[in-house]
C-alpha cells in the first residue's frame, strides 16, 4: 500500500502545481517544477530505484515537450559524466590489487582508542580523500574498513559505537567534496554551468583558491560539533592492534599499487597544471585528461601479465546507476531552465525584494541546502546554480560571488538516508540516529556558508 501511494503521489505533483500556478505561470513552468517535485518524492520514498527516477525527465518530456529533447539527451553524455566515469575508471583496479584498503589503513593507522579520536580521524581521512575522489567512492572505500574494525573490536553496525564513526565518514566525505572540481559530480555540474554562462574556464587552481577558506572553516566547525555531541561509548579497544595487524598482512607496496597510484597522481597533478598547457591543448580539460590516463589501464599489464582493466570488468564494476542518477540531475536542470521554471523561481525570489548581501546569500543557501537534503547534491547543483545565474543576471550583480555561495551551500547533505548516507544505513545504522547527529552538523555548515559568502 505504501509503495502504491508513493507511486501515485509522484505524477500528482505536476498536476497539482499546474492547477495552483497555471493561471500565473502558464503551462510549462509549473509542470516542470512539478516534475522536479515528482522526482524528489520518488527519491525520498523510493517506490522504484533511484536510477529509474533519474530517467523521468526524458520520459516526461517526450509527452509534454517542455524542452528540446536533443539538449536534454546530451546531458546523459556530457563532459561532467565523462569526468565522473573517468575518475571512477582510474580507481577501479584499486580494489582488485588492494590499494584502496592500503590507503585507508595508511590514513587510519594512528587512531587512538577514544571515541573522539576515532571520530576525528575517520572524519578527516574521509574529507581529505573526498577532495580528489567522488563522495560515493570515498564512503564505499572507508565504510567496509570501519565496519571490519568495529567487528574486530566486538561491535556490530547497529551498536552505539558504530553510529558516530559511520556518520563521521559520511559527513567528512560531503564536506571535503568541495575541495576540488573532481570532488564529485556536483562540482563538475557547477563548473560546467559557470563556464557555459561566462565563456571562461574554471581552472583547478582557481577553484581551490576560491573554496579553501570555506573548506577549512566547514571542516573545523563540523568536526567540533561532532566531538561535542555525546557518545554512549567513550573508548574502543583493540583498534590500533587491528590496523597494525592488517597493515602487516598487506606487506610492502607492490609494483601494481605504485603504478595505479602514479597514474592517478598524474591525472590529478595534470589537472592542477592545466594553465601551463591550456593554450596548446585547449580540449584537454580534466574530464578528458582523466579519461586518457584511465584509457591506459586497458593496455598496461599487472604483475601477472594481465591488463589492469578489461571491458567486462568495467561493465561489472562501473557505477552505471550513479552515472545515470547524476545525468538525471543535469537533465532536470535543463528541463527547469528551458521551461522557464528557473526564471519563475528567480522572479519569486526577486519579488521578495531581497537585498544583495546577507538576505540574498541566506535565501540561496537555504534553497541549495533544501535541494541537497531532499533531491541530492548533484540535483541541487543542476537546480540551484542556474537559479543563481538567472537572479544575478536580472539584478545586474556579479555572478562569481553568488555562484560560489550556491556551490558551498549545495555541497552538503546530512539528514536523510539517501545517496551516500544509504551506505551506513545499509550497515544497520538507525536512520533516526543519522538525523539526530546530522542536524547540528547541518546548522554549523550553513553558518560557515553564510560567513564565507559574505567575506
Amino acid at each position: 500500500m505504501k509503495r502504491k501511494l508513493s507511486l501515485l503521489a509522484g505524477p500528482l505533483c505536476p498536476l497539482v502545481l499546474w492547477l495552483l500556478l497555471g493561471g500565473q505561470l502558464g503551462f510549462s513552468a509549473p509542470v516542470a517544477l512539478g516534475i522536479g517535485l515528482w522526482m524528489i518524492v520518488w527519491w525520498i520514498t523510493r517506490p522504484v530505484g533511484l536510477t529509474v527516477t533519474a530517467l523521468l525527465p526524458v520520459v516526461a518530456n517526450a509527452f509534454l515537450a517542455l524542452a528540446p529533447m536533443n539538449d536534454m539527451l546530451a546531458k546523459y553524455a556530457s563532459s561532467s559524466i565523462v569526468l565522473l566515469f573517468a575518475a571512477t575508471l582510474l580507481t577501479l583496479p584499486w580494489e582488485k590489487i588492494g590499494l584502496d584498503h592500503r590507503i585507508a589503513l595508511q590514513c587510519l593507522g594512528f587512531i587512538g582508542t577514544s571515541m573522539k579520536s576515532q571520530i576525528a580521524v575517520w572524519f578527516v581521512a574521509s574529507a581529505l580523500i573526498s577532495i580528489v575522489l567522488p563522495n560515493a567512492v570515498v564512503v564505499a572505500i572507508l565504510t567496509p574498513t570501519a565496519v571490519a574494525m568495529l567487528k574486530a573490536a566486538g561491535y556490530g553496525g547497529d551498536s552505539p559505537a558504530a553510529g558516530p564513526i559511520l556518520c563521521a565518514i559520511c559527513f567528512g566525505a560531503v564536506v571535503g567534496g568541495v575541495g576540488t572540481p573532481v570532488g564529485g559530480a556536483m562540482n563538475v555540474v557547477a563548473t560546467t554551468l559557470y563556464q557555459q554562462a561566462t565563456g571562461q574556464e574554471m581552472l583547478f587552481s582557481q577553484w581551490v583558491g576560491l573554496f579553501a577558506p570555506y573548506l577549512v572553516l566547514a571542516l573545523a566547525g563540523t568536526l567540533a560539533v561532532q566531538l561535542l555531541m555525546p557518545c554512549s561509548v567513550k573508548e574502543l579497544k583493540g583498534t590500533k592492534e587491528y590496523f597494525r595487524s592488517e597493515w602487516q598482512k598487506l606487506g610492502p607496496v607492490s609494483r601494481d599499487e605504485k603504478l595505479c597510484l602514479a597514474l592517478f597522481a598524474l591525472a590529478l597533478i595534470g589537472s592542477f597544471l592545466r594553465p601551463l598547457y591550456a593554450a596548446w591543448l585547449p580540449d584537454l580539460q580534466p574530464a578528458y585528461l582523466y579519461g586518457s590516463v584511465g584509457f591506459l589501464l586497458f593496455f598496461l599489464t599487472d604483475e601477472k601479465g594481465e591488463p589492469f582493466l578489461t571491458w567486462n570488468y568495467v561493465q561489472q564494476h562501473m557505477i552505471w546507476g550513479m552515472l545515470i542518477l547524476f545525468a538525471g540531475g543535469l537533465a532536470l536542470g535543463n528541463l527547469l531552465e528551458a521551461s522557464g521554471a528557473n526564471a519563475a523561481l528567480a522572479a519569486g525570489l526577486r519579488s521578495l525584494d531581497l537585498e544583495p548581501g546577507l538576505p540574498l546569500c541566506l535565501a540561496l543557501a537555504l534553497l541549495a541546502c533544501l535541494f541537497s537534503e531532499t533531491a541530492g547534491i548533484t540535483i541541487s547543483a543542476a537546480m540551484t546554480v542556474p537559479l543563481a545565474m538567472t537572479i544575478t543576471k536580472a539584478e545586474g550583480l556579479p555572478l562569481l560571488p553568488y555562484w560560489k555561495i550556491a556551490v558551498m551551500a549545495l555541497n552538503g547533505a546530512f539528514l536523510l538516508p539517501t545517496s551516500i548516507r544509504a551506505i551506513p544505513v545499509g550497515c544497520s545504522m538507525d536512520p533516526k540516529y543519522l538525523w539526530q547527529r546530522g542536524l547540528p552538523v547541518f546548522v554549523v555548515r550553513l553558518v560557515a556558508v553564510v560567513v564565507v559568502g559574505l567575506l
